[in-house]
């Protein structure tokens, strides 16, 4: 009789736990649930073992989404796992050494004491973050946005649009944007890129490839170019490892040494090190860096790259509105997450942009109808509702 017993299954692509049924065959652990989903076959040489919590075996899978994961409890289940998967040892070598690499940039950190007196924590950030792996500021950008998810004040609804009635064809709208973006930027990590049901003209990027792109900043654009050059600005700021600097640069070594230690999903590090990101500002120098590379994508995907610009003074002038000036004092209400407070100098920058943008012709990101899909990609706006 072959053995199996329960397991809880995390997807990858969302937050939610599922409870499956683990069976152990001959290639592999058929992972199966109780609502009649088809069952997945996770094969035993292509298994690792993750840091995970105490008393359970935590398993990913080379076959499975990055950032799947499958949690094992049972004592006597686990034990049937690793003696059929020889390759879980190759999985714990491997993380074994990331502890060691990321153990002797700390050690390097603290014998370099000196040079931070001298240089400050955020040049050592600069240092420490071109030298971690991917795949650490994809599981920084798995942890933040779970906790983000439910720190971040939306409208009613789900925090993500796009699943709601009529707004399937924004969304395709934005998948393609996104597609189109992705392709041309071609970067060392997926990016996730997702409309944020909320009124605030905001958008921003963590650590991994998650890009979030409020509703009210897509209602405040004109055109698609618009809208694809605040996206091409933001995934400079993953390109160029921003987010993992600036975490780096607010919580220190500390943050390395939890990760290290497992402790790096949850609690309350986790809180505070996403509410850190979204509400700190990058430098003067980074904002920079990421408006030229934004310029750069937007003339490889054709489009015209002075629209981030544009969109820039927009915002400027809003928020020097009277509803502006509403918004600015409602800081509650916007989350500390203001686009412009974090994006300053806009006069300058825009002289910037259009300077590197240069004469080149250029055709819409979108086309008429796919824009106009993708301003209603979560729900009409309240003057078109009733009519």
């Amino acid at each position: 009789m072959g053995v199996s017993g329960p397991a809880s299954y995390f997807d990858g692509a969302t937050s939610r736990r599922r409870s499956v049924l683990v069976a152990l065959e001959d290639t592999g652990l058929r992972l199966s649930e109780s609502d009649g989903a088809a069952p997945q076959l996770w094969p035993y040489s292509l298994l690792r073992e993750i840091a995970g919590p105490p008393g359970a075996l935590r398993l990913s899978s080379q076959s499975a989404h990055a950032l799947a994961r499958l949690d094992v409890r049972d004592a006597g289940l686990a034990a049937a796992i690793r003696a059929r998967a020889p390759s879980l040892a190759a999985g714990e070598r491997a993380e074994r050494g990331l502890r060691r690499r990321v153990a002797l940039w700390g050690c390097a950190a603290a014998v370099s004491a000196g040079l931070f007196a001298v240089y400050g924590l955020p040049a050592l950030a600069d240092r420490i973050a071109p030298l971690l792996p991917w795949s650490v500021d994809q599981r920084m950008g798995a942890g933040f946005d779970t906790q983000i998810r439910f720190l971040l004040p939306t409208g009613d609804g789900d925090f993500e649009c796009g699943d709601g009635d009529g707004e399937a064809p924004g969304k395709a709208a934005l998948d393609a944007l996104s597609k189109t973006l992705s392709d041309a930027a071609a970067l060392p990590v997926p990016l996730k890129i997702v409309a944020v049901r909320s009124s605030i003209p905001n958008a921003f990027a963590l650590p991994g490839g998650y890009i979030y792109l409020f509703d009210g900043l897509i209602r405040e654009a004109e055109t698609p170019d618009e809208i694809a050059g605040v996206l091409a600005h933001e995934i400079a700021h993953v390109a160029h490892r921003d987010g993992s600097r600036r975490v780096l640069q607010a919580s220190g070594l500390s943050f390395l040494f939890g990760f290290v230690l497992g402790d790096f999903s949850g609690g309350a590090a986790t809180i505070f090190v996403a509410r850190v990101l979204s509400e700190a500002s990058y430098s003067r120098a980074a904002e920079s860096d990421a408006d030229l590379y934004a310029v750069r994508l937007m003339r490889r995907i054709g489009a015209d790259p002075r629209a981030l610009g544009t969109m820039l003074d927009r915002l400027v002038a809003e928020s020097k509105s009277e509803d502006g000036a509403d918004l600015e004092k409602d800081r509650d209400a916007r989350s500390a997450l203001d686009y412009l407070s974090s994006h300053p100098a806009v006069a300058e920058r825009r002289r910037a942009i259009d300077a590197a943008a240069g004469d080149a012709p250029a055709r819409p990101a979108l086309d008429a109808a796919a824009f106009a899909a993708l301003k209603t990609i979560c729900g009409p706006a309240k003057s078109d509702e009733g009519s």
